[in-house]
């Protein structure tokens, strides 16, 4: 099942940011819906071994359905923290983990 990613927003501000964090051992996590909007997502991620952000273009039944086309970050596979962005609009992140994976998302 997709999560989705949690508002928050400060006093006395109009703008609502949006933030995931995950801790994934050893498996595929679930799918990530980013909000609409075409804001950048900004990931960071603290790999136990190997990991890898995916994202998709895929519309939301595909997500669900388990047929979504899923693509790799920029950053691709890695062994050491990284940060990275992804430009665009798209439609939700995944985190392939080997070892312990810390993975945060901000749109």
């Amino acid at each position: 099942m997709a999560q989705q990613m949690r508002s928050e927003s400060l006093p006395y501000r109009t703008d609502v940011r949006w933030f995931h964090d995950e801790t994934v051992t050893d498996a595929t996590s679930e799918p990530l819906f980013i909000p609409g909007g075409g804001h950048d997502v900004a990931v960071a991620v603290v790999p136990g071994t190997s990991a890898l952000i995916e994202y998709t273009l895929s519309g939301y039944a595909a997500i669900n359905a388990g047929t979504a086309v899923w693509h790799e970050w920029p950053a691709g596979t890695v062994n050491a923290t990284t940060t990275d962005v992804i430009t665009g609009s798209v439609s939700a992140l995944r985190c392939v983990s080997v070892g312990v994976t810390v993975w945060q998302v901000s749109v």
